[in-house]
């Protein structure tokens, strides 16, 4: 009896931008751009001079933050509650840019490390409590023990 062939560690990157709503923009926008080394692609600013709306970018990815016509449907700074999303950014060198951003002091919430699906990642919390991980695909795909890939 032969044993299936392992399948492939998918090569796809998807083209999403995430829309993150949250009672202020700007320090959200700030720690993007501050700390992890986004850029300011755009921005809304509403009628009491706060930003409404901005985009930042880096390496092809983009992050929508924005804040909601309803405050109640924002998300509150630096609450405890874990988040139901996380983001999940590739950038073109992983270990330079691990090395970049915690040289500007972030944090790391889970170390660099290279995952049996063929990602090398690491993983950060920006200031509202999203986990945002950061990845370079290696092509190494070697599921552990008793894993069904199918």
């Amino acid at each position: 009896m032969s044993t299936p062939a392992q399948p492939e560690a998918p090569t796809f990157r998807p083209q999403v931008i995430p829309s993150l709503m949250v009672q202020a923009v700007e320090p959200l926008r700030d720690f993007y751009i501050g700390k992890l080394g986004f850029e300011h692609m755009m921005g809304i600013v509403g009628k009491d001079g706060a930003f409404d709306f901005c985009i930042v970018t880096r390496d092809g990815n983009g992050v929508m933050i924005g804040r909601p016509e309803k405050p109640e449907a924002a998300v509150s700074l630096q609450s405890n509650v874990p988040r139901s999303l996380e983001l999940y950014i590739y950038v073109e060198n992983v270990d330079r840019y691990h090395a970049e951003i915690t040289g500007r002091g972030v944090a790391v919430v889970d170390a660099l490390q290279t995952q049996w699906w063929g990602d090398r990642t690491f993983a950060v919390k920006d200031p509202y409590g999203y986990q945002i991980w950061f990845c370079q695909p290696t092509g190494e795909f070697s599921p552990p023990e008793g894993v069904k890939v199918i």
